[in-house]
């Protein structure tokens, strides 16, 4: 079958920044499951492909349309979904993703034939494999598509859920990157440039209430063996890697291994990672050696400056271990990557304070706003106080529920003004160093026209 596989352009805050751009790995996990069943798939990234929708559909003429994207997608998404079918409503369009995964239903009103809600890709290659016989006139079960996990599909015109299943990252082939590589110059994580994603887990141990990454899966935590993400990453002509867990640092023995095979293996590249505080302030001789085979940077939820702000995040650390973290990872040469929440209870005096101890540490921050996001354990708490039902301000940069000591104006001018007076202080930053300040000023004007051009062609 020809297969177009498509990953939206970036919306929000967001598209206007190059600072940050990762390749699309979840469309080359599809694109070679797809191809070793016979299938011909093309990777279709509208960040960077500018040809519109309808001349990419008539170059492909593809049979099957899989969309994947995230929350602050949806409607972009749907939007697409809804183009396709004004092309050729004949095309089977599949909609997947961590927002289709978590939050669904929110896709039932689309035109999409089906909605693939699991974290691996072989139900999914199953599901090609069920339209290409039905297409080719060839006899197939009557229960074909009940017994396909993880899908959702109208039968007589009403939506039917196929039930999750547990899966594991074992499963997952390992990418063909022909598209990486003819792109990588565009990958990158600031300072880290060419940069390349690896896939390790499923969803996360812990249960931070703000965070939905806990919930995919089934909630259940899942894991690679060590040797299989070490040879993948051995394989890999780049110099830098980013581990994609929401938390890599889980298991000490795990790690002690990975290390060892870094080294037996002679791998030579610098390594990114989420990791949480408390992992780091208690193993600081693992965070040693793990420096010494390249872990360069780690991105660590700090979220606040107090204990009682913690605790309300359900964060399980303490601001001593907080603390303890930065001091390790400064010691080790390792960025510190904070990030950090800023929430509706906070006063001016409080935006100060926190720039203040942001300002004193070793730390290059990234500033969240408190995002009560679909399929997060304190959504349904929020709900109904939530400012807009927009899923696109959704992206931790809008503030979603009233401010008590501020409008919401003032909240978000204190926001910003705390972003930038941070990113003003870290400019000198080594991390910061690739950065072409006048060609982020022309590629905001870039896509400033892109925008405008495909308001009329899409």
């Amino acid at each position: 079958m020809r297969i177009l596989l498509i990953k939206p352009e970036t919306v929000g805050v967001f598209s206007y920044t190059c600072l940050v751009e990762h390749e699309p790995l979840e469309l080359e996990y599809l694109y070679t499951v797809f191809r070793q069943q016979g299938d011909h798939a093309v990777i279709y990234d509208r960040r960077y492909d500018l040809t519109c929708l309808k001349r990419k559909l008539a170059k492909v003429r593809p049979e099957v349309v899989c969309i994947t994207g995230y929350i602050t997608q949806q409607k972009l998404m749907i939007r697409l979904c809804d183009e396709v079918k004004a092309y050729d409503p004949g095309i089977a369009v599949i909609l997947g993703g961590s927002n289709v995964e978590i939050n669904y239903r929110n896709y039932f009103e689309s035109r999409a034939d089906f909605l693939y809600h699991l974290s691996g890709v072989a139900n999914l290659a199953k599901l090609v494999r069920y339209l290409r016989a039905q297409r080719s006139g060839r006899k197939v079960k009557a229960d074909a598509l009940e017994r396909i996990p993880g899908i959702c599909y109208r039968k007589d015109g009403v939506w039917t859920v196929n039930p999750k299943i547990y899966e594991s990252p074992e499963d997952l082939p390992v990418p063909d990157r022909g598209f990486f590589y003819q792109n990588k110059r565009r990958f990158r994580y600031l300072c880290f440039r060419p940069l390349a994603l690896v896939k390790n887990s499923y969803s996360c141990r812990k249960a931070c209430n703000f965070c939905f990454c806990t919930n995919r899966n089934g909630g259940r935590y899942a894991c690679r063996k060590v040797e299989h993400l070490v040879d993948e990453i051995a394989l890999l002509d780049v110099p830098a890697i980013h581990i994609t867990d929401d938390d890599f640092l889980v298991d000490e023995d795990y790690l002690w291994e990975f290390i060892r095979l870094i080294r037996e293996k002679g791998v030579r590249k610098k390594f990114l990672i989420y990791g949480r505080a408390d992992f780091i302030a208690h193993h600081e001789e693992l965070m040693r050696e793990l420096a010494r085979i390249g872990l360069a940077l780690v991105m660590v939820g700090l979220e606040a400056t107090d204990d009682a702000e913690l605790d309300s995040y359900n964060k399980r650390v303490t601001l001593r271990e907080n603390e303890e973290c930065i001091r390790i990872l400064h010691e080790n040469h390792i960025f510190c990557a904070g990030l950090f929440i800023v929430h509706q209870q906070m006063t001016k005096q409080d935006f100060r304070k926190l720039y203040q101890w942001i300002a004193d540490r070793d730390i290059i921050p990234t500033i969240s706003v408190f995002t009560p996001m679909q399929g997060s354990a304190v959504y349904p708490r929020c709900e109904k106080e939530l400012l807009t039902d927009d899923v696109t301000k959704q992206d931790l940069f809008h503030c979603l529920l009233q401010p008590e000591h501020m409008s919401v104006r003032q909240f978000t001018l204190e926001y910003y003004k705390l972003s930038l007076k941070l990113m003003w202080k870290n400019r000198k930053s080594a991390l910061y160093a690739e950065n072409n300040y006048l060609g982020a000023m022309l590629y905001i004007l870039w896509v400033l026209l892109v925008k405008a051009k495909r308001k009329v062609w899409f």
